[in-house]
């Protein structure tokens, strides 16, 4: 940017938003400088300050973008500034706001309050505003140290997060309410300050009169003096203080019988910015925070309700976000042309099923990602549960490569099949290997839809069914458990016939009962010498499931913001992974580098004996392996298998003194990686998202109407933190349980039902 830019400077007012979503400024005062885009943040804080006459260390600065005004930006440092003067084009505003940590009686061009804090002692005095003050202070903010409005967008700003009520001294919440004359949007915010105010001070209060244009409050302490009384303007909705009686006259016993009374709505206030900041906070650290501030206790149930009504209030109702998703996916399709988005929904139009395949993705994916998908689901844990579907393959470095997402409102065989059925869209007549668990809905639509041939069971999977089968087995010791164990884990990784057989064998003669379950668990979709397509080593969905924690925290969001915050990490990732790979040593990734490498140092000690063709005859021991280095093929099937030099044709290839890494396949190569993070990627602007109206009608600005789905039937989320770790591996190390007198797993010796002889 060459030119000068026009900045408004805000003092000492608040930003008010209308019901038509539009903002405006209030009060205060207002000053403008012309400011150049190439200055630091320092040169600018200086420049504010000294046009402004404003002490620099005792305010915070704030701006807002030209497409949402609404919501206050922190400007703190050079790349702050930068993102201001980039999303506002010929003027920019700054809002200049007292910091948190300095006096309130410091000078910055604010308004001062006119009263003291709130405390609550024994005292016979009492005194009364007079009515009439013009110079009354405007509306504070009730839950924030900072002025703030909420914005149409789904994520919220907040220059001051924090993570733990520890760090929020309650006694702010003194002043939400300062003198007589103060003014108020309307009486349920006047209720939401008087609230606040109460939990601060540690009272508890009652309503004489309780109207949206009279209301009469006493301290519930008989003979107490504090009073505060507040009346409408008119017919408007703005309420104003009239009478103001700020003294308490309480005893210790007072103090202690009326408590102030939990009330969820309100008293979630007081946690927003810690929900904004760590949506983990969890109910029972809720608990020992209100304890700490309020001397409130609560039981779980309680702060449940605290968190869910405060997440309600900053992120928006659960179920509008499903009548905001037809508007998204369209908006996902305008911005990504390509991009495959599915939306489906009953009859009565509640939400059903959603598959998602960006286009960048399928370009990807077509250009250079094996033909290999692991499909997983895991649930969300918002409102509704919701399951989410994903397809992810490799890029040429090994690394995850997200194909397609689905949010499903169940997990049975129609929706897999139905997810499936867009996904064979996706890769069209491309030949896919398929992995997946062995839950019933997908051993039964796979096959069905990609063809049971390519259909390879997650081995991590049979191996937890394989060790469950053992636990019901007299399988005496761990000792055992774990040969038993070990054996399986060589005939799945097994790559030739005979060595499986061996492996089979030995089973067999340590348990008959072990060796038949493998033989009737279908070892042709897991063992790797049983697996008629290539599979590439990949034996599990555990590549996959990392994708499930790459959105581990998105997954406690409603739809609308997974969704978001799906592309936004998707948008970073594909970012990251491209510009890694143009700082590569050499043409393949570090990865398959590391994997060639340990193949390299094995092979160095094997003797080779050349043979004609390009054969190689590898000693291993009292075996020879045959090395076919035209053909690119060893004995064990390692090479073939992988597609990398095995150890034995590392060993043929430095004997002749070739370059190991020119026989890597070309699916390892940067010319692959290059073609397959090739595309572009355009997060969706939500600026101009339309919102809900009281009536369930989802409008823009404009007036303009669009269609809406309701949520989906009968997923209302119970009460209680959702479980987020898997249900412990049962191939873990872990204590078998046995019983000293019958010697039977399962039970100890007080448990056996076997009579003592």
């Amino acid at each position: 940017m060459d030119g000068e830019i026009f900045c408004f400077i805000h003092q000492g007012g608040e930003l008010v938003k209308g019901a038509d979503g539009s903002v405006e400024y209030k009060g205060g005062r207002n000053n403008s400088v012309t400011v150049n885009p190439n200055m630091s943040y320092d040169q600018f804080v200086s420049q504010i300050c000294s046009e402004s006459n404003i002490e620099a260390k005792v305010v915070e600065f704030h701006f807002t973008v030209k497409f949402d005004p609404s919501c206050l930006l922190p400007l703190h440092d050079d790349a702050s500034l930068a993102r201001m003067f980039k999303f506002n084009d010929m003027f920019c505003r700054v809002y200049v706001s007292p910091r948190a940590d300095v006096d309130a009686d410091v000078d910055v061009g604010f308004v001062a309050p006119a009263s003291a804090q709130t405390p609550v002692i024994s005292s016979n005095s009492a005194h009364m505003d007079t009515h009439g003050n013009t110079d009354v202070d405007p509306p504070r903010d009730i839950s924030d140290d900072q002025p703030r409005i909420e914005s149409n967008g789904f994520l919220q700003s907040s220059s001051a997060e924090t993570t733990s009520m520890d760090q929020h001294d309650s006694s702010k919440f003194q002043n939400t309410i300062t003198s007589s004359g103060q003014i108020f949007n309307s009486a349920s915010e006047f209720r939401d300050a008087l609230y606040l105010m109460s939990l601060a001070g540690k009272f508890s209060y009652s309503f004489k009169r309780n109207s949206p244009k009279q209301m009469t409050v006493v301290c519930r302490v008989d003979e107490c003096p504090w009073k505060i009384t507040c009346r409408a303007w008119g017919s408007t909705n703005t309420v104003q203080v009239h009478t103001f009686r700020n003294v308490h006259n309480h005893s210790l016993e007072d103090v202690a019988s009326y408590k102030p009374i939990l009330r969820s709505q309100r008293a979630s206030l007081v946690i927003d910015n810690v929900i904004r900041s760590n949506p983990d906070y969890h109910p029972r650290q809720i608990c020992e925070d209100f304890i700490k501030q309020h001397g409130m206790r609560l039981s779980y149930s309680q702060a449940w309700h605290l968190k869910e009504k405060a997440k309600e209030r900053i992120y928006g109702r659960p179920k509008n976000y499903y009548k905001l998703l037809p508007w998204m996916c369209e908006r996902i399709v305008q911005k990504n042309p390509g991009t495959i988005v599915e939306l489906n929904h009953s009859s009565d139009g509640h939400f059903e099923q959603l598959f998602i395949a960006h286009a960048v993705s399928i370009h990807g994916f077509t250009l250079g990602c094996r033909p290999i998908i692991a499909i997983d689901s895991s649930h969300m844990s918002g409102a509704y549960k919701d399951a989410i579907f994903s397809a992810t393959s490799y890029d040429a470095n090994d690394s995850v490569f997200p194909l397609a997402i689905g949010v499903m409102s169940s997990e049975n065989y129609e929706d897999w099949s139905w997810f499936l059925k867009n996904l064979k869209k996706v890769i069209g007549d491309k030949k896919v290997v398929i992995i997946s668990d062995r839950r019933p809905a997908l051993l039964c639509s796979v096959p069905e839809i990609f063809g049971v041939e390519n259909h390879a069971h997650c081995y991590h999977h049979v191996k937890e069914e394989f060790s469950s089968f053992l636990n019901k087995n007299i399988i005496k010791g761990n000792k055992g458990k774990e040969n038993a164990l070990q054996w399986l884990d060589s005939i799945a990784c097994a790559r030739l016939e005979h060595d499986y057989n061996v492996r089979m064998c030995e089973l067999r003669k340590f348990n008959d009962a072990l060796a038949t379950w493998v033989e009737e668990n279908s070892p042709k979709h897991w063992a790797i010498s049983k697996f008629p397509k290539n599979r590439w080593d990949k034996m599990t969905t555990n590549f996959d499931e990392s994708f499930t924690v790459w959105l581990r925290d998105e997954r406690h969001y409603s739809i609308c913001h997974f969704m978001m915050e799906h592309m936004d990490k998707l948008d970073a990732m594909l970012v990251k992974n491209k510009e890694e790979s143009t700082t590569w040593e050499g043409f393949i990734g570090p990865k398959i580098k590391e994997k060639v490498m340990l193949n390299i140092t094995k092979g160095e000690g094997y003797p080779v004996a050349p043979s004609m063709n390009g054969v190689f005859g590898v000693c291993i021991g009292k075996s020879v392996l045959n090395v076919d280095t035209r053909n690119q093929t060893c004995t064990c099937k390692a090479w073939q298998m992988l597609g990398i030099p095995c150890e034995h044709a590392c060993a043929a290839l430095l004997s002749t003194g070739q370059n190991v890494y020119d026989f890597v396949e070309d699916c390892y190569k940067f010319r692959k990686q290059e073609l397959i993070y090739s595309g572009s990627f355009r997060p969706i602007e939500t600026h101009d998202m339309p919102s809900v109206n009281n009536d369930g009608v989802v409008r823009d600005l404009t007036g303009r109407i669009f269609c809406s789905l309701n949520p989906p039937h009968g997923t209302k989320r119970p009460m209680g933190r959702p479980r987020k770790k898997h249900i412990e591996s049962q191939v873990m190390d872990r204590k078998t349980l046995f019983c000293s007198q019958c010697h039977m797993a399962g039970h100890n010796r007080k448990t056996c039902k076997r009579s003592l002889s």
